[in-house]
């Protein structure tokens, strides 16, 4: 388990009564058995500002594919890409998951971004 950062409990909308801390982790399981088989080049790449990602990210959607689950959303001009990072919210009911875990991660093109916006959720924080 990594500790990665802490995510801003003001910022996530109907989540932030239900969050029992703000600290995110990426777990041993997420990272081997999802991020690397299916997006090892994007994790690669990403990995430097997943930090920032959580801790500043430019748009927060809540999830309507997933309960309980966040999709942080940042522009990396380093980079010149954009930055997906979806999240699963610790909430007091769920044992299994006593942080905030990153479920997966990519890199969107501006189409993608875009169609995100549009279709996994509303949206909840906007830094810009």
């Amino acid at each position: 388990m990594q500790y990665i950062g802490e995510l801003n409990l003001e910022n996530i909308g109907e989540y932030r009564e239900k969050a029992i801390t703000s600290e995110v982790i990426l777990t041993d399981e997420g990272l081997n058995e999802h991020i690397l088989i299916k997006h090892f080049d994007e994790y690669r790449e990403l990995k430097p500002y997943l930090k920032n990602i959580i801790e500043s990210p430019d748009l927060i959607l809540s999830d309507n594919r997933n309960e309980d689950t966040i999709i942080l959303l940042k522009r990396i001009n380093e980079i010149e890409k954009n930055g997906r990072v979806v999240i699963k919210i610790a909430i007091a009911e769920d044992k299994e998951h006593p942080k905030n875990s990153i479920l997966t991660l990519m890199k969107l093109n501006e189409r993608t971004w875009k169609q995100t916006i549009k279709n996994r959720g509303n949206i909840i924080f906007k830094n810009f």
